[in-house]
């Protein structure tokens, strides 16, 4: 790897003396651990960098492993771990800046380069207190390094690094501290962190974390511990945990009042950041109810039954940069834009939730028997709409830099996935009673009755498919992705595995390539999430049989069942 060029801007090294003999500056030797994240040039300069100086951000280097060939697992098992540290003291807690409301520095709202596109108002920026965020510099920030101080706070970075940028409802980590942190939802966050990195055990944290937060009193704290745990309990395939995780999250929210649209902007304070970080929970709560009731967790969607007021959140450059974000738009506002005469700009996040919303009505569809075929139509124009409607700043998502909108690609896979719910159980796919009546959990009936013909629903699933396989082929690090990504590239494996069995013996090279793509994608997130290993297994063998037989795979071949307890793919007419 190249090592970064020292900037030549003044601003950036006031100290450096010109060497007059020199064409250019020598590269630094140093790059801080943010100007390396972001792929920024670093000038080395310590305790703190030219760029991290300028914008306020808490600088950071990491020891170099270059002379040997750095830890091996078995050396990192004899070394300090979290394994045998669940909880922090209370002198550890003062080091991560907590009880210093005098210990303030300014945080400069400098916007970083981002390829987003924000509204006019933005471009004012303010200035914001936060407190020292104090770490030892030498703490490990990656999943590869192991813990060298005598804690597991290291932890936090990592979720902030791995975690965060998919379900983005925490305030950014600079302003963590800012107000009182309860201790039980920063032991969410690590034992969440502690499936990407070996340096930590999850299940040090696994015996006491839920019983903890389901003891604490009702606050938006214990709403977004709740709601992180359902995330990460479904993805370790404790599917029933999560669920009454989620219905608690829920409870919590409706008994706080969350659902109304006053209430970010009443219960922050006049805090801009805290506003925004109410909005994002609540809607990540509805985001991740409208997932898990279409998995078949949750029975019922609440979140979606209530008037949807909250205002839509912000841009992920604007509140992971601290700036004060411009007055949110509505829902009604997002919904208007297809007929309004200028065009405005919405945030990622609204396309995300938009996304949802159009899984839940076909989810919803099991419930219609009159007039099933319009709602079919009706939602399958909604589809279509989604993507035309898209800026075109959001129409990749992937960015000229090379980076990923996250929440741009959820939205994405959301929709491909409503797409296959809709199309693919009322498609010539599943041409088999044995394997229908399995897939969609044994309902027959409403839900498999064609809008268009069942050559036009295959094609569109099967469409879907390919796109889900598109996103699985962005050269990024996978695991970065929400863990609901798994979800989706089964139903992306099952569909075209079905359209493969189709013609007996055959399976066209591009299909063969993006069942390997898929089953490299769930070997990559298996290190991290147990709920892909086992998917990855079932996949495998039916591929093989798709492949050597070249027959229609049957459910006893994939035995979906033993995966996920009967319920991937679509909800049971009872409950779970």
């Amino acid at each position: 790897m190249t090592e970064p060029q020292v900037p030549q801007s003044s601003q950036l090294h006031e100290n450096a003396i010109p060497d007059p003999t020199s064409a250019k500056p020598s590269p630094s030797l140093l790059a801080c651990l943010l100007c390396r994240h972001k792929h920024l040039k670093c000038d080395g300069k310590t305790p703190v960098c030219g760029r991290c100086s300028l914008t306020g951000a808490d600088c950071q280097y990491t020891k170099s492993r270059r002379g040997y060939q750095g830890h091996s697992k078995k050396r990192r098992a004899q070394e300090p771990s979290p394994d045998n540290l669940l909880m922090e003291t209370p002198d550890m807690a003062n080091n991560l800046g907590w009880n210093a409301p005098n210990s303030f520095h300014y945080i400069s709202a400098v916007p970083a380069s981002s390829s987003e596109s924000t509204s006019p108002s933005v471009n004012d920026t303010s200035i914001i207190m936060a407190p020292p965020v104090t770490r030892p510099a030498t703490g490990p920030l990656t999943p590869d390094s192991s813990s060298s101080m005598a804690g597991d706070g290291y932890l936090l970075d990592i979720y902030y690094t791995y975690f965060n940028p998919a379900h983005p409802i925490l305030p950014p980590l600079r302003f963590l501290f800012r107000s009182p942190f309860p201790l039980y939802l920063e032991q969410v966050m690590k034992f969440i962190a502690s499936h990407f990195t070996p340096a930590a055990s999850s299940e040090t944290y696994r015996p006491t974390v839920v019983s903890v937060v389901w003891e604490q009193v009702s606050s938006i704290e214990k709403v977004q511990a709740l709601l992180l745990l359902a995330i990460v309990l479904h993805s370790r395939n404790e599917r029933g945990e999560a669920g009454e995780c989620l219905a608690a999250a829920v409870n919590v929210a409706f008994e706080l009042g969350m659902n109304q649209a006053t209430y970010p902007e009443a219960a922050s304070n006049g805090d801009p950041i805290r506003a925004e970080c109410l909005r994002r929970t609540w809607w990540e709560l509805f985001i991740i109810e409208g997932m898990l009731t279409a998995l078949g967790v949750q029975q019922v969607y609440r979140t979606n039954q209530v008037p949807l007021e909250v205002p839509l959140p912000c841009e992920e450059r604007i509140y992971q940069d601290g700036l004060t974000p411009p007055s949110p738009p509505t829902i009604a506002q997002f919904d208007e834009r297809v007929f309004a005469d200028e065009e405005r700009d919405f945030s990622s996040y609204s396309y995300r939730i938009e996304a949802v919303r159009i899984l839940g009505r076909v989810v919803a569809t099991q419930d219609i028997v009159e007039g099933q075929q319009d709602h079919v139509e009706a939602i399958d124009a909604r589809i279509a709409s989604w993507f035309h409607h898209r800026p075109e700043s959001k129409s990749e998502v992937m960015r000229p830099d090379g980076s990923v909108d996250e929440i741009m690609f959820q939205a994405t896979m959301i929709i491909n996935g409503a797409c296959i719910y809709l199309n693919f159980p009322r498609s010539d796919l599943l041409s088999s009673p044995a394997v229908a009546a399995e897939v969609i959990c044994g309902q027959a009936g409403p839900i498999s009755i064609p809008a268009f013909s069942h050559h036009v629903h295959a094609m569109k699933a099967v469409k879907a498919a390919s796109e889900l396989s598109t996103l699985a082929a962005l050269r990024v690090p996978v695991e970065r992705h929400t863990p609901f990504f798994i979800c989706a590239l089964t139903l992306s494996s099952i569909v075209q595995l079905a359209a493969c069995s189709v013609k007996a013996g055959q399976m066209p090279d591009p299909s063969r390539d993006r069942i390997g793509l898929t089953i490299g994608v769930f070997k990559s997130l298996a290190r991290t999430w147990a709920i892909s290993q086992s998917i990855m297994r079932q996949i495998k063998a039916v591929a093989r049989d798709v492949l050597e037989l070249g027959v229609r795979p049957t459910m006893d071949q994939i035995d979906i069942t033993s995966i996920l307890d009967n319920g991937l793919f679509w909800p049971r007419d009872g409950p779970s």
